[in-house]
């Protein structure tokens, strides 16, 4: 910077010697810099002889004529007198900066300041330093600052609601199977909404005053603009760059804005009007008269909407979109649903006061063309809507053999063999070797399902529920419990993080990395409930041994289910971050200690009130009385630190008899899944399921286990368990049945 600082003096020079002025006078000074910015890079290479044939400065600023020599008098005598200096040619025009003008010392870079009353005079952008200079500076062609060139609903983001791109997008089929209610709604963020506004306002200054520039300054920040719509004329494709010494801010004048969004919003609106045909292929079929109805209106739609025509009459102030909008209007609602028939005759009323007698400005025609572009988003939207509901029938019935035949393109093109899914299947089914009882069910009698006894493919069956249920029940990091949201509602209704594959998990669970993580997570706060559930029935069976005026040793339901609830609503249904508080596994994945305060704050909270609760949980108060023993709450304290930490013993063996009662569960849900005659595979009636009319057998827990005030919460988990390992076996199961899969 310090050399850019002696390359662009201020305007206040000070006076040159002789022998300085005389060589300056020698040199012809350009007063431009221009460059053009082509894929995101800014092009050093200045364009001279197209600024000298345009002449845009005034030629007193640019050049400097040479000085004429003095003219000697004939007829006056040598005299002897004191040499005099060469005469000097006329002042050069001096602008001073703003801040100089009224007496104020600039601080910081020269410029306007923001929400000041400095007046902006007429910057002189100048070519000061060489074009490499302006080159370095910073400036990053997506940042936010630069308003999009595109509007931001457009072809491209309506593409992906075409129904050929649903049918062959497995992720969204696969979701289909969870969630059948499944709809398209329009997506807003922070980040979509700051661009979207930032467009329009740009749509809307480039009308009202042909601008369509952005200023950064020195360093790459976006700066207050700098207008040099005077200096440069609109490029066609490529942003121009004009840098000003004055104020040392670099300018982007942006290519018109205005017949792209013209081109595209009739692109769109065809798009949203044209036959189903072209959008959903063979999949929906319309009559010879409906094509022929809306080719008809496509071609009335371009005869009425000329692009290049409404240009023009925008440049010179002739354009009327009254009557445009009250055509348009018309078409989308012979199209669109009834919904969506006020927002129609809001946009041509809009529309209708930006006629020639009307008071509408041009603010109020982009906000019609705006609120047109979201109508059509929204019809859009309700196509595809329609479109899959349609199709769900068939969506469901083949995506089996869609999403297995897309894992195997998928796979094949990365030359994987499914060693990771062949080791968790092989694990599993060792682990169900080994297994003395045999699994119940409430379909068959005792002793009935005893694993190494029953067929190959039944045993595959049963693996694949078991390894599923295994991965639920393996511990998330910290670092992804922190990343997850947390669900108040059912999984199937929950916002799923993307994920990528994590270590560990089968090729076949790619679809499903984050379900499964999302419910581990419930998996590990099932497992806290379990352990301070456990010591509120310590705490409360020792104030019993040593008050001698109670004799009752056990817990009554009620008592057990007002703890469940305030133990819930002190841990913000988040309870799992008590395994995490000063433990190894959070250390190693940097959480921040404020996080980790905040974790062991709310293990201590919780603690503090299963203390309180113990003294007088006989009484059923609405909160307790009296005061708390610190011995008792030091020992309490004492407990929960050494006990509900990830690793600790008792947390890994309550966490495996909570899997086994889990897997149980799961089975009684999910098995049998073959017919009894034929052997096949069973159909699936996945928009049926958990909204049978029977209900789901309720998991046997047993009340030594002291897990009988959480059998609904096990309950939900092995449903969602169940559902989870149905779609995944639709889908899976024939490669799992290969001879040989299973050997490692």
């Amino acid at each position: 910077m310090d050399d850019i600082a002696h390359e662009l003096p201020l305007n206040h020079r000070k006076r040159k010697a002789d022998a300085d002025e005389q060589q300056d006078s020698q040199v012809p000074e350009t007063v431009v810099a221009e460059t053009t910015v082509s894929n995101g890079s800014i092009n050093p290479t200045p364009r001279q002889s197209w600024l000298a044939s345009e002449q845009m400065w005034p030629t007193s600023l640019a050049f400097r004529p040479q000085k004429r020599p003095r003219l000697q008098k004939r007829a006056s005598p040598p005299a002897r007198r004191l040499a005099k200096r060469p005469g000097r040619g006329p002042p050069h025009p001096r602008l001073g900066n703003d801040l100089e003008d009224i007496g104020i010392v600039s601080t910081s870079d020269p410029g306007p300041s923001s929400g000041s009353l400095l007046r902006l005079r007429d910057t002189v952008f100048t070519k000061s330093i060489s074009p490499a200079a302006i080159s370095s500076i910073p400036i990053d062609p997506n940042s936010t600052h630069i308003p999009p060139l595109q509007p931001p609903i457009n072809r491209n983001t309506l593409k992906e609601l075409d129904l050929d791109v649903i049918i062959r997008n497995p992720q969204l089929r696969h979701d289909l199977l969870f969630d059948p209610g499944l709809q398209f709604r329009p997506t807003t963020t922070r980040r979509k909404t700051e661009r979207s506004e930032k467009y329009w306002a740009a749509i809307t200054c480039e009308l009202e005053s042909g601008c369509t520039c952005v200023s950064f300054d020195m360093r790459g920040k976006p700066h207050l603009t700098v207008c040099a719509c005077a200096h440069v004329s609109t490029p066609c494709l490529n942003p121009v760059v004009a840098f000003s010494p004055t104020l040392h801010v670099v300018t982007l004048r942006m290519p018109s804005r205005i017949r792209s969004l013209l081109d595209e919003f009739l692109e769109v609106l065809l798009l949203v009007i044209q036959p189903l045909s072209n959008v959903a292929g063979a999949h929906v079929s319309p009559t010879k008269s409906q094509q022929a109805e809306h080719s008809a209106q496509a071609a009335y739609i371009r005869s009425v909407f000329d692009p290049v025509l409404i240009e023009q009459e925008l440049k010179h102030k002739l354009f009327d979109p009254s009557g445009l909008f009250r055509a348009i209007g018309l078409t989308l609602q012979g199209h669109c649903a009834p919904m969506r028939d006020h927002a129609v005759e809001l946009m041509v009323q809009v529309a209708q006061t930006c006629a020639p007698d009307g008071e509408g400005s041009k603010a109020d025609a982009v906000k019609a063309v705006r609120m047109c572009m979201d109508i059509l988003e929204l019809m859009k939207l309700d196509i595809a809507n329609h479109q899959l509901q349609t199709l769900r029938p068939f969506l469901m019935r083949t995506s089996g053999q869609f999403e297995l035949r897309s894992f195997k393109n998928r796979k094949s093109g990365q030359g994987c063999c499914f060693q990771k899914t062949r080791e968790w299947l092989f694990a599993a089914h060792s682990t169900l070797l080994t297994r003395s009882e045999p699994i119940p069910h409430h379909l068959y009698p005792p002793g009935h399902l005893r694993y190494e006894t029953l067929q190959r493919n039944h045993q595959v069956y049963l693996a694949t529920l078991k390894g599923l249920t295994d991965l639920v029940f393996t511990s998330p990091s910290p670092a992804n419990l922190i990343s997850l949201p947390v669900a108040t509602t059912p999984l199937s209704q929950a916002t799923l993080p993307t994920i990528s594959s994590l270590p560990g998990y089968p090729e076949t669970a790619y679809l499903d990395n984050a379900r499964i993580l999302l419910l581990s997570t419930d998996a590990v706060d099932l497992t806290a409930l379990y352990m301070f559930l456990l010591l509120y029935r310590q705490l409360r069976f020792s104030s019993s041994a040593n008050s001698p005026s109670s004799s009752r040793s056990n817990v009554d339901e009620w008592e057990l289910a007002r703890i469940k609830r305030e133990i819930r609503d002190i841990g913000s249904s988040r309870l799992g971050y008590s395994f995490y508080c000063g433990s190894a596994p959070a250390a190693e994945a940097d959480v921040d200690t404020d996080e980790l305060a905040k974790w062991r704050a709310l293990k201590e909270n919780v603690v503090l009130q299963i203390v309180m609760r113990a003294k007088n949980g006989t009484t059923p108060s609405t909160a307790p009385t009296g005061t708390v023993d610190e011995s008792i709450l030091r020992l309490a304290q004492r407990w929960a630190d050494f006990n509900i930490q990830h690793d600790s013993p008792l947390s890994s063996m309550l966490r495996e008899r909570l899997r086994d009662v889990v897997f149980n569960a799961v089975v009684a849900h999910a098995y049998p899944g073959r017919d009894a005659a034929s052997g096949k595979l069973a159909n699936i009636d996945f928009s049926t399921f958990g909204r049978t009319a029977t209900p789901p057998p309720s998991p046997v827990v047993g009340k030594v286990t002291g897990m009988e005030a959480l059998t609904e919460e096990i309950g939900a988990l092995a449903e969602n368990i169940s559902r989870l390992a149905l779609i995944h076996i639709n889908a899976y199961l024939p490669l799992y049945e290969v001879e040989h899969f299973l050997d490692v």
